[in-house]
């Protein structure tokens, strides 16, 4: 497991990377609306997102380097674990879709926080990219990379658990849920997540079934 630093620096540290991740949302959610693009805004969350990213991923990198079980390389990683990531991968993408059906059956609200929908193709093809590729990873590396990291290192099964559920409850809370009923998704998303990170013992797999997780949520909107 890791060799931390004191408690409190790595709380301190976390608090930053939630930090970036929050901002970059944020920045994501306004940048796009019913009516189109605002330009502004999208270059803004390009230079933040992609500066931010930069930083998280080399912080983990240098940090990956105090395990005694440094990952693996990706295509080794996926085809050694691909029956437990393909399970995963299905139970995400079934939940994402199975509230998207409710939500247009009118059984379930719609997220009022949400990707907005939009005439303007450029919309969907930023929120593609922005959720796969920037949001996706960033809280991957919050949820299951740093949190695992610096708070529970330790390999016993009071940890696993405890650290499933609460990687679960970060999940939920940095994707900025706009209802109880979002929370409650994202939060089980954040468990397949988690589970796939402590199962695979390697955070390019995580990050993995998240991005095609946001895909499918992002295409079914």
């Amino acid at each position: 497991m890791r060799v931390g630093e004191s408690p409190g620096t790595d709380f301190v540290r976390y608090l930053i990377w939630i930090a970036f991740s929050i901002v970059t949302l944020i920045l994501k959610n306004h940048a796009a609306t019913k009516s189109g693009l605002n330009i502004f805004l999208v270059i803004l969350f390009f230079i933040v997102g992609i500066v931010t990213l930069f930083l998280m991923i080399r912080k983990y990198i240098r940090e990956e380097d105090s395990f005694s079980d440094t990952a693996t390389g990706f295509a080794y990683s996926l085809v050694s674990n691909i029956g437990f990531i393909s399970l995963m991968i299905v139970m995400a993408c079934a939940l994402r879709i199975l509230v998207s059906y409710l939500q247009i059956t009118g059984n379930l609200p719609k997220f009022v926080n949400d990707d907005v929908m939009s005439s303007d193709q450029k919309v969907f093809i930023f929120n593609v990219v922005a959720n796969v590729f920037v949001i996706a990873i960033q809280q991957q590396l919050v949820q299951t990379g740093f949190f695992f990291n610096y708070f529970f290192r330790d390999s016993s099964a009071y940890s696993a658990v405890m650290g499933i559920i609460l990687s679960g409850v970060i999940a939920g809370l940095i994707g900025l849920p706009g209802s109880l009923l979002q929370f409650f998704m994202m939060m089980a998303l954040g468990w397949c997540y988690a589970l796939t990170y402590l199962y695979t013992k390697d955070e390019k797999m995580a990050i993995f079934v998240a991005m095609v997780s946001a895909f499918i949520g992002t295409i079914i909107i």
